[in-house]
């Protein structure tokens, strides 16, 4: 309830600033340790997060998008359609719950590498991207360092030029 802030402030909050995450639908695991969760948003459309753990390296890769506009040959994504970017808070609310299911696992950092490319072409949602790539890389927040974020695209140059002057993460 936050009984500590003003009714007003309390009403603000209530209409700007969303806190419902996204639902878990499902999990999927393999032996070699990936799990795939599949995530219902608020809307009703879902989104794929999945982590790959390789020695010391935990690796999340996260979507940007529901559905994607583009049709790469290696991903079955574009197959579906784009249907809509992803706001900052739902990326970042990835990672949250993906740190969350994994912390009795690996309770010191259950997450040490996010990469933009789960769903979609990150660099067409290129604000709400940055927004929660800044989250990621804040010590108030997840902290990761700069070589731990890595954006895969499929190479939409202009946007490339603009990341690499607002927020210089590794590509891929």
């Amino acid at each position: 309830e936050m009984t500590d802030l003003s009714k007003s402030l309390r009403a603000s909050l209530h209409e700007h600033a969303s806190l419902q995450l996204p639902k878990l639908v499902r999990e999927q695991r393999a032996s070699d340790g990936v799990r795939k969760w599949l995530f219902q948003l608020a809307d009703g459309n879902a989104i794929e997060t999945v982590f790959i753990p390789d020695g010391e390296r935990r690796t999340l890769c996260v979507s940007s998008q529901v559905g994607c506009t583009l049709t790469c040959s290696f991903c079955a994504t574009g197959r579906q359609g784009f249907n809509r970017n992803l706001s900052a808070d739902e990326i970042i609310a990835q990672v949250l719950i993906a740190s969350i299911q994994l912390a009795d696992e690996y309770p010191e950092r259950p997450v040490s590498n996010v990469v933009m490319m789960g769903m979609g072409e990150p660099l067409y949602n290129f604000d709400n991207v940055v927004s929660a790539m800044r989250l990621m890389l804040d010590d108030n927040a997840f902290g990761l360092s700069r070589r731990r974020v890595t954006l895969s695209t499929a190479g939409y140059v202009p946007m490339i030029d603009r990341l690499s002057e607002t927020l210089p993460v590794a590509l891929a």
